[in-house]
């Protein structure tokens, strides 16, 4: 957030005042959940994982908590309490990511699991405190994060990356192995650049993994897992953040052919959600990406909410990078580009809803209307 203010400011002071902050923060990940690994040649890692010290039910969720940890002996209830907290933490609550036996919530590990989105957005903030010591001119910083810069990129390398799949993958303490199963945290190394850009293959040998999982065959979206446990980080479910970050990471690769399917992606989910608005006349968290009729998420421990932010920024942004060839057709209405110069005026509906698609509304009225 603080990268976006100053690149669209450059508001020294702001950075100057700030980085000790920013520099705070980056350290509580050292100091609070980071952890030694050794990768196959026997050389030593810090990663970073979710690992939070609580270990009794979630206040929020207490009598849900309670209720599951019947299932679970009562000796191993306050680890059971920490793997909750920490998927929590996570943002991922829940996914069978974080399960053992990748169906239930009772094998829940989420403290044996390095997480490669998390390191990646940390190999990505690290570069940012870089960027930001030698804007200020703090040269004893520059140096030091080029340092860390250079070992985390070193680390997602050794440790996450599969050689034999060609992709990035989350790293399991207890089994000392990768989950190779498809999650669209394989892009993130891609969305952060926390990779060799000299290798242009990376991003295609991404795409080939995730073609092999067959999952850009799903008709509204990229699938948040290939299994369906119930959750609401699984199948059926796409995540906007998760369309946001595997199109952005295709589009930044420098790799034409990832391009081209980051292009194919965000019109694919745009107009998933131009239908599901269509039909129901709101925005959404998530989209089931199974059915040929898009339609809103479910699953979890709550019903699916309306609204909703990161939904509409998502749509907002795609159709900012992709405003001079987005068409949107297979609807009653066909949107189409015809200015490639940003403009402002006042925002068209979409048909004669008393209630405006809001990302397509605001769009006309900055790109396909002058």
């Amino acid at each position: 957030m603080v990268y976006e203010y100053y690149e669209a400011t450059k508001d020294i002071k702001f950075i100057k005042e700030n980085f000790d902050y920013l520099v705070k923060e980056y350290e509580f990940w050292v100091q609070k959940r980071s952890v030694k690994v050794e990768d196959k040649n026997g050389h030593k890692h810090i990663a970073y994982q979710y690992r939070t010290t609580s270990n009794v039910p979630r206040p929020e969720s207490f009598r849900v908590d309670m209720q599951a940890a019947l299932k679970i002996e009562e000796n191993e209830r306050q680890k059971f309490f920490q793997n909750i907290a920490s998927a929590a933490e996570s943002g991922w609550d829940f996914s069978s990511r974080w399960f053992r036996d990748r169906k239930t919530m009772k094998t829940i590990e989420t403290t044996n699991v390095l997480p490669v989105d998390l390191n990646a957005l940390l190999c990505w903030n690290i570069n940012i405190l870089k960027y930001f010591a030698d804007i200020i001119g703090n040269a004893q910083k520059a140096e030091e994060f080029e340092k860390k810069g250079q070992d985390a990129w070193k680390t997602l390398n050794a440790i996450f990356y599969n050689d034999v799949q060609k992709a990035w993958f989350d790293y399991n303490l207890r089994t000392k192995s990768h989950n190779v199963l498809f999650y669209p945290t394989v892009a993130m190394p891609l969305f952060t650049g926390c990779y060799t850009m000299l290798n242009h293959d990376k991003s295609l040998k991404v795409i080939n993994f995730m073609n092999r999982s067959h999952v850009f065959d799903y008709p509204s979206g990229i699938p948040t897992s290939l299994n369906n446990s119930g959750q609401q980080w699984d199948l059926p479910n796409g995540w906007p953040p998760l369309q946001h970050i595997i199109i952005e990471g295709m589009r930044k690769s420098d790799n034409p052919e990832a391009q081209e399917m980051a292009f194919k992606l965000a019109r694919k989910w745009i107009l998933a959600n131009y239908k599901i608005y269509d039909t129901t006349k709101k925005m959404w968290e998530k989209v089931d990406v199974t059915g040929t009729i898009p339609k809103p998420g479910a699953g979890g421990e709550y019903d699916v909410q309306d609204g909703f932010g990161w939904t509409n920024g998502v749509i907002l942004d795609l159709l900012v990078t992709y405003h001079d060839r987005m068409t949107i057709r297979g609807t009653d209405q066909s949107i189409s580009h015809r200015s490639t110069r940003p403009c402002r005026s006042e925002a068209y509906h979409i048909r004669h809803d008393t209630i405006i698609f809001i990302a397509l509304s605001v769009t006309v009225s900055y790109f396909f209307s002058c």
